[in-house]
């Protein structure tokens, strides 16, 4: 399944040329956009990964299941 890429170093480094961001400048500006970029890749996985586990526990209660507290286990109906 697809998703969301880090951004490329040659993007990076085109928006620097055209901002005229060169040297140690350009290498500060590099580290900045990776972290910030990695953060937001990081972000956009666990907010993905709490919509498939809430569609888990969704289609778990729709089948007879419940959740068990706050945990997001499931218990399954035979089990209640």
């Amino acid at each position: 399944m697809g998703g969301q890429s880090p951004i490329s170093f040659l993007s990076i480094d085109t928006y620097a040329r055209r901002y005229d961001i060169r040297g140690v400048e350009f290498e500060t500006f590099l580290a900045f956009v990776s972290a910030m970029d990695e953060e937001y890749l990081e972000h956009v996985q666990r907010m993905a990964d709490r919509e498939k586990e809430a569609e888990e526990n969704r289609k778990a209660l729709r089948e007879g299941g419940h959740t068990n507290g706050g945990s997001g286990a499931v218990v399954p109906a035979s089990h209640v």
